[in-house]
């Protein structure tokens, strides 16, 4: 089964929970509406409705509950993608211009706080007790952290592998972690079975994140839906990057610390730095990390009974480490 084919089973299901974002952010401010269509219409890979739509299957549950929680997990993530352009100072998303581009940062800090706030009222709607809202608020609170250290840590060259994995985390695998606990949370599973959950999004966000590094390094835009080489744009050390710096040569080592540290950076020095990363083969690094974090989320998985949703979970972790966007 590949990836289209896990989204196919659940294009239906997918359907709903895209019907119930446009109906649970509604708005009477004609200018609220459209900024908010324009980012939750933006399209993307609905990748943790998926996870907590085949993570309550998987546990049995099918009620129409779902579809409101997992809208949930996808309004907050696309809230942070918002508050990230702003950060990032970025003008291109899925393929279409950023809201910061369209309507100012502003109004783009203050629909993702609006966005942040409808996911409360999306959870009263699909009656979520006391631990989906408690795994709720550690994900988000996780989030906000690693964007925090990982601003502080925007100027540490000697930022450790350790470290930044833990900011990786915090940054993107909670979220993931959490779509999935709250499906097994919702479909009122044993302690074994949630934990289980948790731990497959944990690794499987980790895996995630590594990937998006590896293809903000290799891929092409009109694939990957956004501007590639811009961490190495923007001077950040990513991971396939940082195993370079860590074997390269001191030479080496410290012409790329001019380089991202720099003011700017020409299209000649981003060459240099992707020149000296596939030297040290800092991608088939990265790739093999990824590759072993998606297996350990098999084995979580390997808990849940036998069943199609399992199944999807299972092709999930191995085609999110080989995909191109």
């Amino acid at each position: 089964m590949a990836l289209s084919a896990v989204h196919d089973m659940l294009r239906s299901d997918l359907e709903q929970v895209d019907r119930r974002l446009r109906q649970r952010t509604v708005n009477s401010y004609e200018f609220v509406d459209m900024a908010v269509r324009h980012v939750i219409e933006g399209g993307g890979k609905r990748l943790r409705p998926m996870l907590a739509l085949l993570a309550a299957q998987a546990c049995g549950y099918e009620d129409d509950a779902r579809f409101d929680l997992a809208a949930a997990m996808e309004l907050i993530h696309v809230a942070s993608l918002v508050h990230d352009d702003v950060i990032d100072e970025a003008d291109m998303r899925r393929n279409r211009e950023t809201l910061n581009v369209r309507f100012g940062n502003k109004v783009s800090v203050l629909v993702g706080d609006y966005m942040h706030a409808r996911v409360l009222a999306i959870l009263v709607a699909c009656g979520a007790t006391e631990p989906i809202y408690r795994a709720v608020a550690d994900a988000t609170q996780s989030m906000c952290e690693g964007e925090v250290i990982h601003a502080y840590k925007a100027d540490d060259f000697d930022i450790t592998v350790e470290d930044y994995l833990n900011i990786m985390d915090l940054k993107t695998a909670r979220l993931i972690s959490c779509s999935c606990r709250v499906g097994a949370l919702l479909a009122g599973a044993d302690d074994d079975m949630v934990d289980a959950m948790g731990v497959y999004g944990s690794a499987l966000g980790v895996a995630f994140q590594i990937v998006d590094d590896v293809l903000d390094l290799t891929g092409e835009q009109t694939t990957f839906g956004k501007p590639t080489r811009n961490d190495l744009r923007e001077g950040k050390l990513t991971l396939p990057v940082m195993h370079a710096r860590d074997n390269c040569s001191d030479a080496d080592r410290e012409t790329l610390r001019g380089f991202l540290f720099a003011d700017e950076r020409s299209a000649e020095d981003v060459d240099w730095i992707v020149a000296l990363t596939q030297e040290h083969d800092g991608v088939g690094h990265a790739m093999a990390l990824a590759r072993k974090m998606s297996t350990q989320a098999c084995d979580a998985v390997a808990l849940a009974p036998a069943s199609g949703a399992r199944d999807g979970l299972l092709t999930l972790a191995a085609s999110l480490v080989e995909r191109e966007n």
